[in-house]
C-alpha cells in the first residue's frame, strides 16, 4: 500500500502529541524529523537527536519506537530538495 505524503510540521505534531500522553517521556523533546534518503525500512525521514537527560530519552525512545515504526508504514514527508 502506498504511504501519504504529509508535511513534516504535521508529522512532528503526531510526535510530540504521542510524547505528550507518556509519563516516562517528561521533558523529553525530539529535534524534529527530517527528511532522508530511504532506509532499509522504506522509510524517508529520521529523528536525529532527542533532547533530554539520556536515561529518559533511552526510556522513551523505547516506548516510542512501535509508534513510530507505525507512523513510517503509513506517512513519508516531500524531500527537502
Amino acid at each position: 500500500m502506498p504511504k501519504a505524503t504529509i508535511s513534516k510540521s504535521v508529522l512532528n505534531t503526531l510526535i510530540r502529541a504521542k510524547l505528550d500522553k507518556l509519563k516516562i517521556c517528561d521533558g523529553v523533546r525530539p529535534s524534529g524529523v527530517h527528511w532522508q534518503e530511504r532506509d532499509r525500512a522504506g522509510n524517508n525521514w529520521t529523528i536525529p537527536a532527542w533532547e533530554g537527560e539520556s536515561a529518559v530519552v533511552q526510556r522513551c525512545t523505547e516506548e516510542m519506537r512501535e509508534y513510530l515504526r507505525f507512523l513510517g508504514e503509513q506517512f513519508d514527508i516531500p524531500d527537502d530538495a
